[in-house]
Formats: C-alpha cells, sequence, structure tokens
C-alpha cells in the first residue's frame, strides 16, 4: 500500500497494515542509517521513518535527538556542527549520519519524514518539489502543529501526518488540530488510543497509525483496533500474516 493512497480506508484484514520500521530496523541496527534503512527494506516494511535536522553548514541530515550525546558520546548539538564534523564521528558510509538526499536514493519505499527541526522546511519543501517521485512516496510528519503548518504554506497538498502520545489527554483537540494542518493521518501512542478514539477519527475521515508496535502481543491490539498501519523498531519480529483470517 502506498503512504499516500487509501489514507481513510480501514484495512479489512492484518495482511492490510502498512507497516513502517522506525529509524529504519532501530531494533536490530543502528537507528537513522542507512544500514539500518536497508534492513527495513529487507524485513518487508512499506515505508521508513526518518528525523530531519539540519547540520550547521544547511545540509539536511538525519538524527532524532538535538544533541549527539545518546548515539555518538559527544556532547554536542547537530546544530553546532558541519556535515564533514558530523561524519568524522563514524566514517563508516552504512552506518555515519547521512543527508536525507543519500536516504533518498537509497531505498525506494516510502519515507515518513519527521520534522524535529522546523528549519528544515524550506529545504524539504523544495525537494519534494525538485521530484515528484519523492513527493510521491513521502509523508511530512511531526508533533509540532506549527511546522507542518509551514509545509503546507510552502507547500500546499503535501501529505501530512500529525503525530501525538497520550491520547486520551489530547483526543478531545486531536482531530481539529489534524483540520488545521491539513493531516490525513494522526499516528497515535498505542498504549494509550482507544476504540472511542479510533470511532471519532474515523467519523473525521482520519486514517491512523499506531506506535510503537514492537511484537506480536501489540500487533494484535492495533489490528483489533483496526489501525491501518504500524510503526515498529522490530519489523523482524512482527508477521501479520500469522493473524489474518
Amino acid at each position: 500500500m502506498s503512504p499516500t493512497t487509501n489514507d481513510t480506508a480501514a484495512p479489512r484484514r492484518a495482511t492490510d497494515l502498512v507497516i513502517t520500521g522506525h529509524r529504519g530496523a532501530m531494533g536490530v541496527e543502528p537507528e537513522n542509517t542507512l544500514r539500518s534503512f536497508r534492513r527495513a527494506v529487507a524485513e518487508g516494511c512499506a515505508e521508513v521513518e526518518l528525523d530531519l535536522r539540519l547540520s550547521a553548514d544547511g545540509h539536511l541530515v538525519l538524527l532524532h535527538d538535538d544533541r549527539l550525546t545518546r548515539t555518538h558520546g559527544v556532547d554536542s548539538s547537530v546544530s553546532e556542527l558541519t556535515l564533514d564534523e558530523l561524519r568524522a564521528l563514524d566514517p563508516d558510509p552504512e552506518t555515519r549520519i547521512p543527508t536525507f538526499a543519500e536516504v533518498v536514493e537509497a531505498i525506494d519505499i516510502g519515507i515518513q519524514a519527521e520534522i524535529k527541526d522546523p528549519r528544515v522546511c524550506a529545504q524539504l519543501t523544495a525537494m519534494l518539489d525538485a521530484d515528484p517521485d519523492l513527493a510521491r512516496r513521502t509523508r511530512v510528519t511531526s508533533f509540532n502543529d506549527a511546522a507542518l503548518g509551514e509545509v503546507i504554506r510552502l507547500r500546499p497538498g503535501t501529505p501530512i501526518g500529525l503525530i501525538t502520545d497520550r491520547v486520551a489527554a489530547v483526543a478531545d483537540t486531536l482531530v481539529e488540530r489534524a483540520r488545521e494542518v491539513t493531516a490525513a493521518t494522526v499516528m497515535c501512542d498505542l498504549a494509550t488510543l482507544l476504540p472511542e478514539h479510533m470511532a471519532d477519527f474515523r467519523a473525521a475521515g482520519l486514517a491512523v497509525t499506531a506506535w510503537p508496535v514492537q511484537d506480536m502481543a501489540e500487533l494484535r491490539r492495533a489490528v483489533d483496533l483496526g489501525v491501518d498501519g504500524i510503526t515498529t523498531d522490530n519489523p523482524h519480529l512482527l508477521d501479520p500474516a500469522a493473524l489474518a483470517g
């Protein structure tokens, strides 16, 4: 299933789920790296999720955290270092911090491009404008409504996904927020997603992705809720066909 097709149609069976590899296949590979994204493709993911930031010299790079402490043991912000300095932290092309352009070239499946730094919006939308195939397979996502609004201002019609955690605490306003940023999909924390939330989202014509779905028990819960897709660190542990029927 394309990440930008049939957004409001609930899956009829487990095998209809869109499976998205979280930062690639971060349960078994270094997150947000080419190796991780290639592993997600090999495990059958329909999409990968990745995190966008800007280097000090304006390159669109992939890192979840603002600082490099957890992933690279360096007490610096991504935005404080140039691309060459970021590359020096790990010279291996498969595991170093990649640019968005490198990932686009390396894989040909769907992409959930999560905005971590709102400054990426102009460069990201320019890339989508310049590459129709990339635009077709990319959904721009964020927790940040203002960043999504800027993407829509720069490039109306861009497929949008609004991410939230603690669904129960924000359910009353989530549909309204999704409408404001023209999101066709809401990405919701599975642990707090309830059947009544699903009913509200369906009534509003919204597709629903659940995260994180890390094992078969959580996959079963997601399927029982009737979500359209799931995001996982562990695509190698999930077998939707085993739940079909």
